[in-house]
């Protein structure tokens, strides 16, 4: 998901939705559930926060699965039931996604000020 989302602006309610359904995704996956199929029960009456349930959801997986217990990104793929393209995007922005919180978490460091790159 390339558009930027302030988590911040979540209203209680969205909140909570996110959070139960990031929950659902995860229990179903743990149960033997693909990945698109566990997000079927995601609500769609709002579809910013629903594509952004199943995008984060799809970045949970990948950074428990692969990174947490070194599973490779083919055998994620298998076991999801995901394209290595997708896969693969979800991933990149994943990485750059921990870039950035890692450049604003340096920014406030620093009193605002751009932090220092090597």
């Amino acid at each position: 998901m390339s558009e930027s989302i302030n988590y911040n602006n979540f209203s209680e309610e969205e909140d909570r939705l996110y959070k139960k359904n990031i929950e659902m995704i995860r229990s179903s996956i743990r149960d033997g559930v693909k990945f698109d199929l566990a997000c079927e029960f995601v609500p769609r009456e709002d579809k910013q926060l629903r594509d952004l349930i199943v995008d984060d959801a799809l970045k949970i997986q990948i950074a428990e699965m692969h990174y947490g217990t070194g599973l490779s990104l083919l055998d994620v793929s298998k076991r999801l039931g995901v394209s290595m393209e997708r896969l693969l995007k979800a991933n990149t922005e994943m990485m750059e996604d921990v870039m950035n919180s890692a450049a604003e978490f340096g920014r406030r460091q620093s009193g605002g000020s751009e932090p220092l790159m090597h």
